[in-house]
């Protein structure tokens, strides 16, 4: 008896632990999709902002605000 009980505890923990890994999967799946969207939004935006085609690393797009003495610089990097 006391082994059955152990085993609907194990069976428990497992079905809980491939539930969640369910969920991290298809989350994990959603950024995935996700980063190749920007990734390709990233190209088609490279020229629009005055960027190289080629990424080195150092890509820095400056852009002034509406506020006087604020100027945005943004590093964008396409992995």
């Amino acid at each position: 008896m006391r082994e059955n009980v152990h085993k609907d505890v194990y069976r428990f923990a497992y079905d809980e632990a491939s539930s969640e890994l369910s969920k991290i999967l298809k989350s994990f799946e959603q950024l995935c999709a996700q980063k190749n969207r920007v990734e390709k939004l990233m190209e088609v935006l490279k020229p629009e902002l005055g960027m190289p085609e080629q990424a080195n690393g150092d890509n820095h797009v400056k852009r002034t605000t509406h506020l006087p003495y604020c100027t945005v610089v943004t590093r964008l990097t396409v992995l």
